[in-house]
């Protein structure tokens, strides 16, 4: 899945100190508007394939949604996943893992054998399927992605430096703009998105030891 929605707020003021120092004071006070209305607006977008937009609205402050509940649905998403990734291993040889690419609404299974073939045909006639995966892959990247803006309050509070601090944005930004990817194998299901963050927070902290 490709994203090419407009770039974060904050580095639209890359460039200008007073309005950057403005976006992250803001991080670091928290979010305290009424997340009232936020999870229907989260669900609409995924059901109406308008990931993008409603990833804008989020980002401009429109609308606003306790991350806690976006975890919540993505772990019952990746719950109903799992259900069927064990049903479709006994029917394909998952016992390697297959790793499907979500990139501009398609699914695209990777590999050319007869098995992989056989993979593709069916989730193309899956519609509940492939809807499933992407919407449990936007849920993903959208966690991913509240775990960052988080981290970066947290950063601003303990005076990390702007620039660093820009940066760790820009690299957490990654998880919405680049394809995802969902892998499957006979043991469950992850996405390529899964833990993004939490690798860029570990390797900040091995570079600050």
């Amino acid at each position: 899945m490709q994203i090419t929605s407009n770039p974060l707020s904050l580095f639209s003021y890359i460039g200008d100190n007073n309005k950057a120092d403005d976006v992250l004071q803001d991080l670091a006070k928290g979010n305290k508007k009424d997340v009232s209305g936020g999870l229907d607006v989260l669900e609409s977008g995924l059901n109406r394939g308008a990931f993008e937009e409603t990833l804008q609205l989020f980002e401009k402050g429109e609308v606003d949604i306790d991350l806690n509940l976006v975890k919540n649905y993505y772990k019952f998403n990746q719950e109903k996943l799992n259900r069927e990734v064990a049903h479709l291993a006994e029917n394909f040889d998952l016992g390697s893992e297959v790793r499907v690419t979500i990139q501009d609404g398609a699914l695209l299974v990777a590999g050319e054998a007869d098995n992989s073939k056989a993979l593709q045909q069916y989730i193309d006639k899956d519609n509940r399927l492939s809807t499933l995966i992407q919407q449990t892959a936007k849920l993903s990247q959208f966690v991913e992605w509240g775990q960052a803006k988080q981290q970066a309050a947290i950063y601003k509070s303990e005076d990390m430096p702007e620039a660093q601090l820009v940066d760790f944005l820009k690299d957490a930004r990654l998880v919405v703009t680049q394809s995802n990817h969902f892998i499957m194998s006979e043991m469950g299901s992850t996405f390529y998105s899964q833990g993004h963050t939490q690798r860029l927070i570990d390797n900040n902290s091995k570079q600050t030891e």
